[in-house]
């Protein structure tokens, strides 16, 4: 029984050790890349595209297929014609039949068509009046298709399935960027969240020390009854103003907690950071960096070749269509197997599919332009999604460089405002300041200190959104991967 309560007693602090958990902002940045559920849903995403450009590199190379009708065996009635009697009759037919064929394909990507090669054996066995065997065979054929002569999907395919990948690649490290962005936005408003509880109880603990110092001056005379009813309603005010903070604060913390892929009821202690010293951000180089990661464009990119694609396919639909499928082989019939490899005779086909359009009334003529001006709207619209990228990276850079003096700021207006709090607190201890200008002095160190983490959240909210903008580490000097 002892044994079982000291493994119980060990069981329970290490689930507590478990429950509490130290975050600085990389380690919570770090979590949100790799844990969270938004950062698995664009891995998942990303897996989607990477799929289809790993099945379009297969189709690239040299396909096999088999190809088999194993087993079919039919009985119907069939008409025939008696030449002794000049009359037709009905007769029951049975029929056993077995098929197999292997084919090898092959896309030419300079031509658009692709290269097939096929053998295949069939077997064939008919009864009736009289049972008769049959051997098919096809040892070798080789033949060359071509859909559209003078229109190539395969070299659009080569140009354009890279470019999905890469912008899909792009696009799953912005979106866990801005996993990132908004696990930095959550790591600070519970910063927020626990400054302004740290607050809430040394303002309850003053209040209570105030009140019992005005008790003992009211006493003496040396306070009016009103002034020590405020001290009163302080107090009062305070415990509410803790109570509300506790609220804030652990929701905050679970909000946080559950975002990072943690137990929600997890304590939570946090480092606050500071700035990077020297960081000062280019426009130019921002934008250039820009310019090569963001999948905005990469998606414009896409667009224009697609659309560039419909263009050209619409231009040669316009005129005519032209098709080829040329094959040549061998191929023998017999009663067995051994004679149907015998003697084995030419297979040849040639087909050329010709469409001309003769009067459609405008119908492909106006496809073609809808597709031509489709380009030019996706060239429109590459254009637009670039200036405006551009725009939000020099304003954010702008703000970006500006927040590290406003955090120097905050930070001089802080050290001001707890001293002048911590003179006011010994002249109202010594009777030469009332409480009005204690609970002043109270309120502007308060609204320091929050203005101090707030600047810090503004600084960093604004280094990730950059980062996100551009999916480049400006502290490493290298582009974000993931």
């Amino acid at each position: 029984m002892r044994r079982i309560f000291i493994l119980a007693f060990f069981a329970v602090i290490t689930a507590s050790a478990q429950q509490q958990v130290v975050l600085d902002l990389d380690r919570t940045v770090r979590l949100a890349t790799d844990s969270s559920l938004s950062a698995q849903k664009y891995q998942s995403v990303y897996n989607v595209s990477r799929y289809k450009y790993l099945s379009w590199r297969a189709s690239r190379k040299i396909q096999f297929s088999l190809e088999s009708t194993p087993v079919m065996y039919e009985r119907y009635m069939t008409r025939r014609y008696l030449s002794n009697e000049d009359i037709d009759v009905y007769r029951q037919q049975r029929m056993f039949y077995s098929q197999a064929g292997i084919t090898a394909t092959q896309i030419i990507e300079p031509l658009g068509g692709h290269i097939y090669g096929s053998t295949q054996l069939g077997f064939l066995r008919t009864f009736g009046d009289q049972n008769q065997t049959q051997v098919m065979t096809v040892p070798i054929s080789v033949g060359y298709k071509q859909d559209l002569l003078f229109y190539n999907p395969l070299k659009w395919a080569k140009k354009i399935e890279p470019l999905k990948l890469a912008r899909a690649e792009k696009e799953r490290a912005y979106g866990i960027e801005t996993a990132s962005e908004e696990a930095v936005a959550k790591f600070f408003a519970l910063a927020l969240a626990q400054d302004q509880l740290r607050m809430a109880e040394e303002y309850l603990a003053s209040c209570d020390t105030i009140y019992a110092i005005g008790e003992k001056r009211y006493k003496i005379a040396s306070i009016p009854k009103a002034e020590l009813s405020i001290l009163e309603l302080q107090k009062t005010n305070a415990r509410t103003t803790l109570a509300n903070a506790r609220i804030a604060r652990n929701r905050a913390a679970q909000e946080l907690a559950a975002y990072l892929g943690m137990d929600r009821q997890t304590e939570i202690e946090l480092i606050i950071p500071s700035v990077v010293n020297m960081l000062h951000i280019d426009v130019s180089e921002a934008i250039m960096q820009a310019r090569a990661n963001n999948p905005k464009y990469l998606s414009s990119q896409q667009a224009i070749a697609e659309a560039r694609r419909e263009a050209e396919r619409a231009k040669v639909e316009k005129k005519l269509s032209l098709s080829l499928d040329a094959s040549i082989g061998l191929n023998q019939v017999a009663d067995n197997f051994p004679d149907a490899y015998r003697h084995l005779l030419t297979q040849d086909k040639a087909t050329i599919t010709l469409s001309v359009p003769i009067k459609d009334w405008g119908k492909r003529k106006n496809a073609w332009l809808a597709a031509r001006s489709n380009v030019d709207a996706a060239e429109s619209a590459g254009n637009e999604t670039a200036r405006d990228t551009e725009l939000e990276i020099a304003q954010t850079v702008a703000d970006f460089n500006e927040r590290q003096d406003i955090v120097e700021t905050s930070r001089q207006a802080l050290t001001i405002a707890e001293d002048a709090y911590g003179q006011t607190l010994q002249r109202f201890i010594r009777a030469q300041a009332n409480a009005y200008d204690l609970s002043l002095a109270q309120s502007h160190w308060q609204t320091a200190r929050q203005n101090q983490i707030a600047s810090l959240k503004n600084y960093w909210l604004a280094y990730y959104h950059l980062r996100r903008l551009t999916l480049y580490d400006y502290q490493r000097h290298e582009p974000i991967t993931h």
